[in-house]
């Protein structure tokens, strides 16, 4: 109804989250079965819901209580009606319920008043515009002084200055924001009070609800077992026994014969199921069992294993085969979870809850801490990790074989397991940061940043805090009158992409675009850098993460080595405090348009095989192709248009989108995506049958076969179902990349250990592989690192890899 009347209205507001709109079906069904109304209605919205209720209570004299987070809902207040606000600090929640004498206390207003302040000031969070320049103080002054609108206007003579011109110059937005703040009481929708009486649950429904999503605590806590033990669901499983070893010899006998172990290891802890005896011990001294992590015939069933590694490898244990991860079995079986600690994967594949059991039993479980490279373990403390290696025993099968049937225990395999040890040897070898030269680079930085200050000073007229959005946005819309592009709940929008748009407005827009880059430089890859380089090794040891994208990409953190900028010059030179160590240079090689090439092979488009296999310039070859003009006469700026959408056209990028990117309309972006597919056939009809595929199947694959759900594309709502689309044309093409880079590093680092060579994988950033390589080993490394990353995979065009090097990484890159 109101976007009727303002086309504007929540024109900001951002859909909701992909995560939670494919969640919103399931709440429904475990209301339903909870016997609770549920009531929607077309063309409303839940305020005038929520104010209808109130108010049909109000006249059956009920005592009436909104509870919500908006306080939009205060015009609502009235005998009888109160509205709670719930609140969270400190981890707790509370409630703060505000009635008519609340009202009138906070704002000094009847609650009826709020709608007139609103018509004012506007509500940015829905795009409301009030009269600009009218904010919450000056509306509720003059709400107090003149009681409405109305009465502001019939005294606008009494106003003066901006004020009086603001408030004339917006008198029709002033009574629009009166009626588009306004709740809606009188809803057309159900109004019988037996229908909101509460009702008994159907305990069978909600019970068969909570079993599919794992609830097994509140399965507990709502009796919904009916009298049966509330322990049964987490204890049922659970018949290990704890033991002291008191015979190693017999429980490696065991190992040997089994020709498997199953542990559980972190940095305080190490424990050894023993099947033929169900139980589990735990073991002091982790050299006890040396020799079985160093048998190459012995399969290690663990968690963490990449963790394991640095644990073993500190204590001077070169393990072999270390070759099953509960974490990265989990992660293989989907991947859309994000979420794969040995509780979650023992609850969701064994229906066992480790936390109620471990509570029930008495013990205390202590938060999961991450290992610090080369600090001295704790002692080992009084806990229940014993469990684990059970836990790992019964699951083994069950994730063997689920990966079997979903045909990826091949990818867990050759690709996920080996990798494990790569990364463990990144971690541990770390890469060394001079850091005088950091600081020195980071002192640059302060000195152009305070003279980026007083130029924005110089140009704005004025001083202020250039990193105080509210501030800024006051400066740049209030008193130079640039283009108001957006606005929020505090004020005007100051993001990047909104200053993109008007920098031709004013020059003092480059200079705080250039002064916010700087300022994220130095907070984040100086004075973020300089703690995480360690006090033993002088380098930093970065962590890398194999069960984090949901593409299959490596992730980065700690601090994330993937991110440091290098589209900006000032940025890029930050990779020259990367330094390798004595008689060593760096070696590095990047693929050639992975993804691009990934894309031509799977699509089978014939025009990107033919440019591919040409060694054309593929953008230059694009453009030419979508204009219908000689390559010769592409022009520098329809390349950059051609690579746009060739970078993009597989991620779905919209006419909207690139049409923001390259500066046109949606009409032009339109008809320039049209001819693009017009040209690239293959591409097309790829992206229209993975997207049907995906649908029927729920899932997309990649060459490798690592899977990724879609439920998306099923939704009832079209952008999630947009998205869906997205994901099912990205995947392939970028998990087959990751796949193909995650082969290429496996086999660099076996070939660099099976000839002998000292020089050691540091770094990978997405399609670059960095190699710390001593000197008189550089011809080989280069060699090496060529040949592997280039005969990956048999393509319908070549894999291309170019080899830099140099004395600091912004030299190799």
């Amino acid at each position: 109804m109101r976007h009727k009347l303002y086309d504007g209205y929540k024109a900001n507001r951002h859909g909701m989250p992909d995560e939670l709109a494919v969640q919103m079906p399931i709440l429904k069904d475990v209301l339903k079965a909870m016997n609770i109304k549920i009531i929607e209605k077309e063309g409303y919205e839940a305020d005038d819901i929520l104010g209808t209720l109130a108010k049909w209570g109000q006249k059956n004299n009920l005592d009436v209580t909104i509870l919500t987070g908006d306080r939009d809902s205060f015009q609502l207040i009235d005998k009888n009606i109160k509205v709670r606000i719930p609140r969270t600090t400190m981890g707790k929640t509370e409630n703060k319920d505000y009635t008519v004498e609340k009202i009138k206390e906070e704002y000094g207003l009847e609650p009826l008043d709020l709608i007139e302040v609103k018509g004012l000031m506007g509500d940015p969070s829905d795009n409301i515009p009030g009269v600009p320049g009218v904010g919450e103080k000056t509306a509720i002054n003059l709400i107090k002084e003149y009681k409405t609108i109305d009465g502001v206007y019939e005294n606008i003579d009494k106003q003066k200055g901006k004020l009086k011109e603001k408030l004339q110059e917006n008198k029709d937005l002033a009574y629009l924001s009166k009626t588009l703040g306004t709740i809606d009481i009188n809803a057309p929708i159900e109004k019988e009070l037996s229908i909101f009486e509460k009702k008994e649950w159907n305990n069978e429904e909600v019970l068969n609800i909570f079993k599919k999503l794992k609830f097994n605590r509140y399965i507990d806590r709502f009796n919904l077992l009916d009298g049966e033990s509330k322990t049964e669901n987490t204890s049922i499983e659970i018949d290990v026994k704890e033991g002291i070893l008191d015979n190693l010899d017999k429980l490696k006998e065991q190992i040997i014969s089994n020709k498997i172990m199953y542990y559980y290891l972190d940095n305080n802890s190490f424990s050894v199921y023993s099947a033929n005896e169900n139980t589990s011990y735990k073991v002091k001294d982790i050299n006890d069992f040396k020799d079985i992590f160093e048998n190459k015939n012995i399969l290690k069933c663990s968690y963490k294993q990449k963790e394991q590694f640095i644990i073993l490898w500190n204590n001077n244990i070169y393990p072999k085969n270390m070759m099953f991860d509960l974490e990265i079995a989990g992660y293989i079986l989907n991947s859309n979870i994000n979420k794969y600690t040995i509780e979650y994967l023992a609850n969701e594949y064994l229906g066992i809850d480790i936390d109620s059991y471990l509570e029930k039993m008495g013990i205390k479980k202590d938060s999961e801490e991450q290992i610090n490279l080369f600090d001295t373990p704790k002692e080992e403390k009084q806990d229940g990790t014993y469990i684990y290696s059970y836990i790992v025993f019964k699951l083994y099968n069950i994730l063997k074989e689920k990966m079997e049937k979903d045909n990826s225990y091949e990818l867990f395999n050759t690709i996920e397991m080996p990798l494990t040890e790569v990364l463990a040897s990144m971690e541990y070898e770390g890469i060394y940061i001079d850091k005088e030269e950091l600081i020195s680079f980071g002192n640059d930085l302060k000195e152009r940043i305070d003279i980026l200050t007083k130029e924005i000073y110089e140009l704005s007229g004025e001083e202020f805090n250039i990193n105080s959005t509210k501030q800024l946005g006051e400066v740049l819309f209030d008193k130079l009158k640039l283009t108001v592009k957006k606005k929020t709940k505090t004020g005007y929008s100051t993001d990047v992409d909104v200053l993109e748009k008007i920098k031709n407005e004013h020059p003092v827009i480059e200079k705080i675009l250039e002064y916010r880059q700087l300022q994220k430089l130095n907070s984040t890859y100086v004075d973020g850098l300089i703690p995480c380089i360690n006090e033993k090794t002088k380098r930093i040891h970065s962590k890398f993460h194999q069960t984090v994208t949901q593409t299959g990409r490596i992730s980065s953190t700690d601090p994330n080595l993937q991110n440091i900028p290098t589209r900006m010059e000032l940025g890029r030179k930050l990779r020259k405090v990367f330094k390798p160590k004595d008689g060593c240079i760096f070696v590095d090689a990047d693929y050639s348009q992975i993804e691009l090439r990934v894309l031509a092979h799977i699509s089978e488009d014939r025009n990107m095989i033919e440019a591919f296999n040409n060694n054309e310039d593929i953008h230059l070859s694009t453009a030419a192709k979508v204009l219908n003009i000689p390559i010769e006469e592409v022009t520098k700026e329809q390349r950059a248009s051609a690579k746009a959408v060739n970078f993009g056209i597989v991620y779905g990028i919209s006419e909207f989108g690139l049409g923001e990117q390259l500066g046109i309309s949606r009409k032009q972006a339109k008809e320039y995506i049209d001819q693009y597919l017009e040209k690239y056939s293959g591409i097309k009809k790829f992206m229209d049958d993975i997207v049907e595929e995906t649908k029927q199947k729920g899932y997309v694959e990649t060459l490798y076969h690592r899977r990724r759900y879609v439920p998306e594309l099923k939704s009832n709502n079209y952008m999630v179902r947009q998205f869906g689309s997205r994901v099912a044309m990205n995947t392939p093409i970028q998990g087959t990349a990751a796949d193909i880079m995650k082969i290429a590093m496996i086999n660099v680092y076996n070939k660099l250990k099976e000839t002998g060579l000292k020089s050691k994988i540091l770094v990978q950033v997405h399609d670059e592989l960095l190699i710390e390589t001593y000197i008189e080993e550089q011809q080989q490394v280069e060699k090496i690192l060529k040949e592997e990353m280039e005969n990956v995979i048999k393509l319908k065009v070549p894999l291309l890899a170019e080899v830099t090097k140099g004395t600091n990484w912004f030299e190799a890159k």
